[in-house]
């Protein structure tokens, strides 16, 4: 399994990191999601999948799930 770290800004609750992970946990190849949650900045979100997933994908997930974007 490969593991990626992606910057993610709009993250401002434990309810935000639920819907982040619910989101990102729907992609096909995403076995889990741990979120380092950063209320007043830019958390980090770790993803473990069976191939690489690109930032378009996660940004796509997250944009269907609220007002969330993958910065840097």
């Amino acid at each position: 399994m490969a593991e990626q770290t992606f910057s993610v800004a709009g993250l401002r609750c434990a309810g935000c990191v639920d819907t982040v992970t619910t989101a990102l946990t729907s992609l096909d190849p995403v076995g889990s999601v741990t979120v380092d949650l950063d209320a007043d900045g830019t958390s980090t979100v770790r993803i473990s999948a069976a191939v690489e997933i690109t930032r378009e994908q996660v940004q796509a997930a997250l944009s269907e799930s609220g007002d969330f974007s993958v910065v840097g």
